[in-house]
């Protein structure tokens, strides 16, 4: 693929702090940075609105705010580390149901007090918060007053209130340590010193450890070139993340050939949906570089960068210690894959409360040829993860060890049972049944044996809640699918948010089950309707329709498929897809480029359950958003 780059000015990728309203900056200078730097064409009727104020607010986007000086100091204090004073956590800009906690810092008054990530705060000191409400300020205060935060907690939305007194927090963004087999980074943040305090960790323990460990759970972001840096030290000189802006022009951040690859162990990272923005990035890195595999939740959905405006690059007066801040990029992983909205997914998807239990009985070293021991191994990613099962038995360890197996997905991954002397491959329900642990498969359909391919790729599919098959227990790969279940199966698959509550089409009921995902779909441009205005949800998708959606979601998911859908139809295109469409040749040849096999037989037939699930796999594996698909390796 061809590339057209341009010069890259220092990025910010992280979910951000609060910001004030815009008092300092004039307005006819915000304009000028936002017409010019701004990720998307903005309209005409939102810029010539008479404050800046209002033009953020008519953006809608929660990462383009303003920044007064003293807002701005603390944000670089909370992404370089440095002592604040406050309560100690790190909250999402966006308002939804109130202000959602990303992370808790370590020796704060927030986790003495019993806070959790994902908690949403709806109250400070009895005030209800609002989208308007200037909570920053609300919590903030001087050193020993106490402030009242009413959240709503995440796991039963009830409220609870805490009182909690300000003090100094240090930001220690990066500590490292050792247990057992597992050297363990836990990192709060991608700023000035992570790369440094990886490297040290590296430097002094990866001699005597088996396994890294590295814990983004609660990261939320950072700088391009700390999180491109971090991942180079396990990968060594490469490229880490492509760039995209307004004009489709692409930069990228790169670790020299020269940059030190400081270790060969498999890096074990720990993700959930407080990973963002930095820590997408590492994780895509890691991902596409194989230098490791991720297990936890699926992140975030952060993959826009922001460039931090202030005196230092804007050579003029227009700033005086204050800052705007600018959505300019959208960002993708070195072999070309977003992670905004859809997130990365993880190798294994595991519940939190297992996530840390399962990473560690990963680390286990390799058992020497003459130790008799019982062991599993896995086959993952390129790396070989040796399980002790003494220690997987112990009754604190079962429930995470359980789950493990079961997330397993079978396409890329491999388990055998034995010791140093011999190894035998056995399937994670038998291994389960062997050890008298109960197995509760995430793929149980009974009417997909015979067809070893749809049963892996379905299967697969299940391992990361995708897919879903009937009550009785079967899949029913020959039953056709409607066009409303096609959206809800890609809109799940891609995490897409409900767009508009209105409905697109004149035929889909707002309060119809499917009217979340139609919306999602149609708000992404993934899906048209016809000239009468309607959908036809309920009527049988036909495969064509099936691969031009596709078609569309791969320009969004991928730099590739962003350039296929920019080139037009060649005569030798058309003559291998000639029996479909006009209006589906184009994407049948898109798919077809990225890898995906079409059957060209009869496009217009109706489309079956089994056809969309093996397609959506494909689509999914040739973008790269799994982690060792078959493409990954070609």
């Amino acid at each position: 693929m061809k590339k057209r780059l341009a010069s890259l000015l220092a990025l910010l990728l992280t979910l951000g702090l609060f910001a004030s309203p815009a008092a300092a900056l004039e307005v006819e200078d915000a304009r000028d940075l936002l017409q010019k730097y701004y990720v998307d064409e903005i309209p005409e009727e939102i810029l010539s609105l008479e404050s800046l104020d209002q033009i953020l607010a008519a953006l809608n986007d929660p990462y383009t705010v303003y920044l007064s000086a003293e807002e701005y100091q603390s944000f670089l204090s909370s992404v370089n580390g440095e002592a604040v004073v406050g309560i100690g956590v790190s909250i999402q800009t966006a308002f939804d149901s109130g202000f959602r906690i990303m992370s808790i810092l370590p020796d704060s008054p927030a986790l003495e007090a019993g806070l959790e990530a994902g908690d949403r705060i709806v109250a400070v000191d009895g005030v209800t918060l609002t989208e308007g409400s200037d909570v920053r300020s609300m919590i903030s205060g001087a050193e020993g007053t106490s402030v009242t935060i009413t959240v709503a907690r995440q796991a039963d939305g009830a409220l609870r209130d805490y009182t909690l007194v300000r003090r100094a927090v240090v930001i220690p963004i990066v500590t490292y340590d050792k247990l057992d087999n597992a050297g363990l980074i836990d990192c709060l943040s991608f700023g000035d010193s992570t790369v440094d305090t990886i490297q040290e960790a590296l430097e002094s323990l990866d001699q005597d450890v088996s396994v890294w460990i590295m814990d983004l759970r609660s990261n939320p972001g950072g700088t391009s070139e700390a999180a491109a840096g971090s991942a180079g030290l396990f990968a060594g000189g490469a490229i880490m993340v492509y760039f995209r802006d307004s004009a489709g022009n692409y930069n990228y951040v790169f670790t020299r050939s020269s940059f030190p690859d400081l270790t060969d162990k498999p890096l074990i990272i720990l993700t959930s949906p407080h990973s963002a923005s930095g820590s997408e990035l590492f994780a895509g890195a890691a991902r596409d570089h194989g230098f490791g595999i991720a297990v936890g939740q699926r992140t975030f959905g952060k993959g826009i960068a922001q460039v931090i405006f202030d005196e230092s690059n804007t050579g003029g007066d227009i700033f005086d210690g204050d800052a705007l801040k600018i959505t300019t990029y959208r960002f993708f992983s070195p072999d070309g894959t977003t992670n905004h909205i859809v997130g990365v997914l993880p190798t294994l998807m595991l519940s939190p409360e297992n996530t840390a239990a399962a990473a560690l009985l990963l680390s286990g070293k390799e058992p020497r040829i003459s130790q008799r021991e019982d062991y599993l191994k896995l086959e993952l990613n390129g790396f070989s993860f040796y399980i002790d099962l003494d220690r997987a038995m112990e009754k604190e360890n079962q429930p995470a060890f359980t789950e493990l197996l079961e997330s397993l997905p079978p396409a890329f991954s491999a388990l055998y049972r034995g010791n140093g002397n011999c190894w035998q491959a056995v399937s994670p329900e038998t291994a389960t049944r062997e050890l008298g642990l109960p197995y509760a498969s995430r793929c149980p359909f009974s009417d997909l044996t015979g067809e070893p391919a749809l049963e892996e790729q379905v299967a697969t599919l299940a391992s990361y809640g995708l897919v879903s098959g009937y009550e009785d227990g079967t899949f029913r790969p020959q039953e056709t699918i409607t066009r409303a279940e096609f959206c809800a199966l890609l809109a799940n698959a891609l995490n897409l948010p409900a767009g508009s509550q209105a409905p697109a089409f004149s035929d889909t009921s707002a309060g119809a089950w499917y009217a979340p995902y139609v919306s999602a779909m149609a708000s992404k441009g993934f899906i048209a309707g016809y000239e009468d205005g309607t959908f036809r949800p309920d009527d049988t998708i036909t495969y064509q329709e099936i691969v031009t959606i596709l078609s569309s979601a791969s320009a969004w998911i991928s730099m590739d498929g962003y350039e296929l859908s920019q080139q037009p139809l060649t005569i030798g295109d058309w003559g291998k897809f000639h029996d479909f469409a006009l209006w589906a040749q184009v994407p049948a040849r898109n798919l077809t480029e990225l890898g995906v096999t079409l059957d060209l037989s009869q496009p217009s037939a109706p489309a079956d359950r089994g056809q969309a699930a093996g397609l959506l796999y494909q689509l999914m594996d040739v973008t790269h958003l799994f982690w060792c698909g078959a493409s990954q390796n070609s």
